[in-house]
């Protein structure tokens, strides 16, 4: 399992967990939908199996937001389900764990990750 580390890389969704189709030394294909995507292996986290812990998600202050004052803004930081990558919207306050609207997954979110 992969997730992308920096916010540029193309489709890959930063946060977002997905398989490992192929690599080598410097350069990994990703199962993603809407088909393989190739990248160089430094841009994404490697991980042995799938993580249960949610992704703490930083975009930065200068990123475009075109859905921002709407229903469908999630801020500047939100969180990133690893089951079904669901992208959750955080209270002032986050909590100790959230649950997923879309697959009802639980767990903790890894700020320690993401800071």
């Amino acid at each position: 399992m992969a997730a992308k580390r920096e916010p540029d890389w193309g489709i890959v969704r930063q946060g977002a967990w997905y398989p490992v189709v192929r690599g080598d030394s410097t350069r990994l294909v990703l199962d993603v939908p809407g088909g393989p995507v190739d990248l160089p292996r430094e841009a994404v986290e490697l991980s042995p199996k799938q993580p249960r812990r949610f992704t703490a998600v930083y975009r930065a202050r200068s990123d475009a937001n075109p859905v921002r004052g709407t229903p469908a803004d999630l801020g500047r930081v939100y969180a990133v389900c690893p089951m079904c990558s669901s992208r959750i919207k955080l209270p002032p306050v986050p909590p100790l764990t959230i649950r997923c609207r879309k697959c009802q997954h639980e767990e903790v979110v890894a700020w320690w990750e993401t800071g």
